[in-house]
């Protein structure tokens, strides 16, 4: 009688690259971990990266008709965002990542505005050295920009039936045991953008 096992879930994936994570020595490990010591804190990445996905909104909303993006999370919910383990040869450092909450519109960029859109994503993502352009999706209503980098850290953009913000930090270590969002400090890039 033969037995099968089926596993879902994540594997160990460099998402820059999507190659399969090698074995990373202690040596190794050990020096990405100095690295991180001397690269801003988790907390300083995410405030950069929300301010990056607000600006991302309110520049996107002024050339799509249409598209005002808001919150996915709950806005009671106090923790949006997710804390996670950072990937390839990180996996085993100190460093964490975290998956900003997405920030959603209703109505989808339009194909007429779409190049613009995906322009203002390469060019924000690559100030930050997140350029690697690792996927792409380019039908007529079906379309989707996806940057990386080396860190982990991936900007995205997609439009299908709703058009979404996706965006993860690269890999950084945290100076405190927790990252939250304060309650209305992202409130959605259309009333971001107004007073």
């Amino acid at each position: 009688m033969a037995a099968v096992l089926l596993l879902s879930g994540c594997s160990a994936v460099n998402e820059a690259t999507f190659d399969p994570t090698d074995e990373v020595s202690s040596d190794r490990t050990a020096e990405l971990n100095r690295g991180l010591r001397s690269m801003p804190s988790l907390e300083v990445t995410l405030e950069e990266y929300r301010e990056l996905r607000r600006r991302l909104a309110r520049e996107i909303e002024a050339i799509a008709p249409g598209v005002r993006f808001v919150p996915k999370a709950d806005p009671a919910d106090r923790f949006p965002d997710d804390r996670g383990l950072c990937s390839g040869e990180w996996l085993r450092t100190d460093g964490e990542t975290v998956y900003l909450d997405n920030w959603t519109s209703a109505v989808p960029i339009d194909d007429e505005a779409w190049p613009a859109a995906s322009d203002l994503v390469r060019a924000a993502s690559g100030k930050l050295g997140v350029g690697h352009e690792s996927s792409l999706k380019s039908s007529p209503g079906n379309r989707e920009v996806r940057f990386t980098n080396s860190q982990n850290a991936s900007v995205e953009l997609l439009s299908w039936k709703a058009a979404v913000i996706s965006i993860r930090t690269p890999c950084r270590l945290a100076d405190g045991p927790a990252v939250p969002t304060p309650p209305g400090a992202d409130e959605g890039a259309s009333s971001a953008g107004e007073g």
